[in-house]
């Protein structure tokens, strides 16, 4: 018999597939639900859990297994990808140095500026008080849209991330080539999430779709927090990777 708690959760009469509504809802549940922090449930137990078929789950593992947020190991079951493991690199790449790799030739545009204030544990992070800097830039190649990318700068450094500046370079570019600061650390999570309203409309896609969602919570020498960020991207806009410890990839790096 399903449980209330997870059939509730599909709409069959919705135009996205069961099975998208199955994986967003397991990938939702990640490290949140006790029966989702290392090993998924057996697929016989997500087919009780859904009230669906084994397809459907079948094809909901398959979606989440290809972009990294499940392993699936032959003989011994399905387990939690290592992105969605707190995941630590020593440096920071940025989106656009990715894309140009890939040879899409992307554009960046300056999208939103804005002081505003932060979400609590933001405000914790940066560990002082008042508002911080929210900027979000789009990127595109001739083909369309390919992202959009939020960064979060403590209100210390906002006057030093001039609008000029924040059009034209990346944040790492930013840190690493204008402030000089070293990287400590940044820290990485992956997962999905529902796209705002003008993002959606910048990346022409419908309202609430589904994105990727990259958050990096970088750690400078001497700085602590310096920057919170969080990159989302269309399902195949952007054909990268991520290795276990963090470190973006494009696809073009994997076969060097």
């Amino acid at each position: 018999m399903p449980d209330a708690l997870f059939s509730a959760y599909l709409e069959p009469n919705d135009p996205t597939p069961l099975y998208l509504q199955v994986g967003h809802h397991i990938s939702g549940l990640i490290g949140k639900d006790e029966r989702f922090l290392d090993r998924l449930p057996s697929e016989a137990e997500l087919c009780r859990l859904y009230g669906v078929s084994r397809i459907t789950v079948r094809q909901a593992l398959s979606y989440l297994a290809k972009r990294d947020v499940i392993v699936r190991q032959h003989g011994r079951g399905t387990f939690v990808g290592a992105l969605h493991r707190p995941g630590r690199q020593k440096t920071i790449h940025s989106f656009f140095e990715i894309l140009a790799d890939k040879g899409l030739r992307p554009r960046m545009t300056l999208l939103d500026y804005r002081m505003q204030a932060p979400p609590e544990d933001m405000a914790k992070g940066f560990g002082e008080q008042g508002d911080v800097l929210f900027i979000r830039r789009g990127y595109r190649s001739a083909e369309g849209p390919l992202g959009v990318t939020e960064v979060f700068y403590p209100g210390h450094l906002a006057k030093m991330v001039t609008p000029e500046l924040a059009g034209s370079k990346t944040s790492a570019t930013i840190l690493k080539d204008i402030f000089k600061f070293q990287i400590s650390h940044a820290d990485i999570s992956i997962g999905l999430t529902q796209a705002a309203d003008d993002v959606s409309e910048w990346l022409d896609i419908a309202r609430g779709s589904v994105l990727l969602k990259i958050k990096r919570v970088t750690s400078c020498k001497g700085q602590g927090i310096c920057e919170y960020s969080r990159l989302l991207v269309t399902e195949g806009a952007a054909d990268f990777q991520i290795k276990a410890d963090g470190e973006m990839l494009s696809e073009g790096m994997l076969h060097e």
